[in-house]
């Protein structure tokens, strides 16, 4: 992404929020870390270095069915791909 298309972006949220520019760029770092927070966690999960405790802890049952879920289809779907190479 551009630095225009992302100044284009923030000037759009600015108006439309009626808030701040410092206020809206706050918002988002705080949001973009959060994301970046429960990718990794759920990354570091999968791998191994993260307890199912943890995961349970911090999303809830339903979130760490859906990444178990996931991760078990994952595994299905490359054992078919193996299987029929």
């Amino acid at each position: 992404m551009s630095a225009t298309e992302l100044t284009r972006q923030l000037e759009f949220v600015v108006a439309q929020r009626r808030q701040d520019q410092a206020s809206v760029l706050g918002q988002a770092i705080q949001e973009g870390i959060h994301a970046l927070y429960r990718q990794s966690l759920v990354e570091a999960y999968l791998s191994g270095q993260v307890t199912r405790e943890t995961i349970l802890n911090e999303f809830g049952a339903e979130r760490l069915e859906e990444t178990e879920y996931q991760r078990g289809a994952l595994k299905r779907d490359v054992l078919w791909g193996a299987q029929n190479a």
